[in-house]
């Protein structure tokens, strides 16, 4: 029911989303070009909630990757097949996803924290499995160092789920799946209120 609900949710707010996501904010593209710098030319980035392909997957293009993207939101989708004609854009659900190609790099930013932390730990382990050594993984989550239960807000006036671990705990898990912390930035901190804030990493498989 929670899946069909997000669905539908970015679905319906495809147009107020393609007006303000066409660009990376400052420390959301110094995080990018420490993951671009970090990858082999040519090689294949897999993008998870891939949106529209703005900003993310067209600068991958555009700087030389094979992107394949993946998004439950059939109207971002078919933006996303305009706006980066170059990249393949495939329907799908994160979390249930096979991903049977080897990228060596992942994106999954501004998506994983639409679910259940309970689906984190396992999203987190098939992306391990599909980097190979020394592969780079681009992760956005919560920010906030307060456990914080799962709640809903709006954007654009329809209403969104919202969960994460602590920026703490998540590297904890990431240690335990193999990873290593190369970079970690907070993209920005809680208000206070309904904004709970944002953390951005660059985690490698095996160091870099």
């Amino acid at each position: 029911m929670r899946r069909v609900l997000m669905k539908a949710n970015y679905d319906l707010i495809c147009e107020q989303w393609k007006a303000v996501r066409n660009e990376m904010p400052g420390k959301d593209s110094e995080l990018f070009d420490f993951f671009l710098n970090g990858l082999p030319r040519p090689s294949k980035v897999l993008d998870l909630g891939c949106g529209s392909g703005l900003p993310i997957a067209k600068r991958l293009t555009e700087s030389g990757f094979s992107v394949v993207g993946i998004d439950r939101s059939e109207k971002l989708l078919e933006q996303a097949r305009e706006n980066v004609p170059q990249g393949e854009f495939l329907t799908a659900e994160i979390e249930s996803y096979d991903i049977d190609t080897e990228y060596s790099g992942v994106v999954l930013w501004d998506c994983l924290f639409h679910l259940p932390r309970e689906q984190h730990r396992l999203i987190l382990e098939k992306v391990y499995q599909t980097l190979p050594k020394g592969g780079l993984l681009m992760l956005s989550s919560g920010g906030s160092d307060i456990d914080q239960p799962p709640f809903t807000d709006f954007m654009f006036g329809v209403e969104f789920f919202y969960d994460s671990y602590t920026p703490d705990i998540l590297i904890a898990l990431c240690d335990k799946i193999g990873f290593t912390v190369e970079k970690f930035i907070v993209v920005n901190k809680p208000d206070g209120a309904n904004d709970k804030g944002r953390i951005g990493m660059i985690l490698s498989k095996g160091g870099i």
